[in-house]
């Protein structure tokens, strides 16, 4: 214990890991500030839009209503009342766009969801006959029918939505793997369904969305993994220091592979609060009951792969809670950690330059995650978000790729990787 002690300590007396502490600390905060100025920017440009649409609208019925009063004096009844119907129509759009724009300033979500549940529901209920395009391209029934299902949940638990650069509510969808667009229809389609989350529990599920999990861990075992590679140079001075002392090497590789492995753990979970703590200071953390999509996946055809398609009609989905999906990222996170620092320290045995050694790990990582998508390789696990949300299964037509699979099989090859390191270590390493 007394040596896991001295471990430690020497790791919270290197000013440079201090130094890349916070840089990385002040990266998320600035980065969330960034966010948080972009949606404000978005929300006040939804509102200036509408803005623009009731003043058009306004002048529109006023102008008719010049046109019908010259028409009555001309004597003209059937301009007359043409310019009369005119007017109404302008008129109504523009009382409904300037409620829409008082709903928007007020951040009155229950009246904005209740109106875009409304203007979905035809469309899921008649697809064959309305459908939606975008541009010639048409927007897939599943992304209809998941987005309703997502507005119902936001309408049933009064949440508070993300932010979406458009004001229509035919426009607000939530983007699934079902749809394909090309060109125009995909620049379009990425700009109606870009989001902008203003709270902390939205923001860090947007961030896990962004490889930040594997990308802070890797820079926590950069950090804390060289217990034994920084001390194994020319001088060898911390190992020499070590040879003199009566005490087994055993004991000496644990204390070094548990003190990287805590301090790896204590900054992998403070980077992951970052985002929600910062968030207190502004608008706050939002809910956890926001609703997360959970595709239930394709089966493989029986008669061949080359036969495996989506069905947008049929495939069906779930959504779990927030505070669902943060529990298993939790859970993910510590076997994450653990699996990546493993590996780290097995690498610091053989290798002494950590520069080397995160490239090589950092290659693996995004190498394996890629291009081998396989049940039993533990890269694939790497994008957890797309793991919970079984994304990467409905894609692969792979049941067997499970948040569940993944956590076993990396905490397997951690025991085994860790044991190589441990019989490397004791029998193989000179201390001086």
């Amino acid at each position: 214990m007394n040596t896991f002690r001295f471990e430690c300590k020497k790791l919270r007396k290197k000013k440079t890991t201090w130094l890349a502490f916070f840089i990385t600390l002040i990266g998320i905060i600035g980065f969330y500030l960034f966010h948080l100025s972009v949606a404000e920017k978005v929300h006040q440009k939804n509102i200036a839009r509408l803005d623009y649409l009731f003043q058009m609208y306004a002048s529109g019925a006023e102008e008719y209503a010049l046109e019908m009063k010259k028409a009555e004096e001309a004597g003209d009844t059937e301009i007359a009342e043409e310019m009369h119907n005119l007017m109404e129509i302008y008129q109504k759009a523009s009382e409904y766009v300037k409620q829409e724009k008082e709903y928007f300033a007020n951040e009155d979500w229950t009246h904005l969801i209740d109106r875009h549940i409304r203007s979905l529901e035809p469309f899921v209920e008649d697809y064959d006959t309305l459908g939606y395009h975008i541009e010639e391209t048409q927007i897939s029934l599943f992304t209809l029918r998941a987005t309703l299902e997502e507005k119902q949940r936001l309408q049933k638990y009064d949440i508070v939505p993300f932010i979406q650069s458009t004001t229509y509510p035919n426009d607000t969808f939530l983007p699934t793997i079902y749809d394909d667009f090309s060109g125009n229809a995909l620049e379009e389609w990425e700009k109606m369904t870009e989001r902008y989350g203003r709270f902390g529990f939205y923001f860090l599920y947007q961030l896990i969305q962004l490889f930040f999990l594997p990308i802070i861990v890797l820079i926590g075992v950069f950090l804390f993994g060289n217990g034994i590679s920084s001390e194994a140079g020319k001088k060898k001075k911390g190992l020499h220091f070590y040879a003199t002392l009566p005490f087994s090497k055993g004991r000496l590789f644990f204390a070094k592979y548990a003190s990287g492995l805590l301090y790896t753990l204590g900054f992998t979970f403070m980077m992951l609060l970052t985002p929600i703590v910062t968030s207190l200071f502004f608008k706050g953390v939002g809910s956890l009951k926001y609703p997360v999509l959970v595709y239930d996946g394709s089966e493989p055809n029986p008669y061949g792969s080359q036969y495996n398609a989506l069905d947008p009609k049929n495939d069906t989905f779930h959504f779990i809670e927030l505070q669902d999906y943060f529990l298993k990222i939790l859970f993910f996170s510590i076997i994450l950690v653990i699996f990546l620092y493993s590996c780290y320290f097995l690498l610091s045995l053989f290798i002494k330059n950590p520069g080397i050694n995160i490239i090589l790990l950092g290659s693996m990582t995004f190498v394996g995650m890629k291009f081998f998508p396989k049940a039993y390789n533990p890269f694939t696990y790497m994008d957890v978000h797309k793991n919970i949300t079984r994304e990467i299964a409905t894609i692969q037509f792979n049941p067997a790729i499970e948040y569940q699979t993944g956590m076993i099989l990396m905490f397997v090859i951690s025991l085994i990787i860790t044991f190589i390191s441990y019989r490397l270590f004791t029998h193989r390493m000179r201390l001086s």
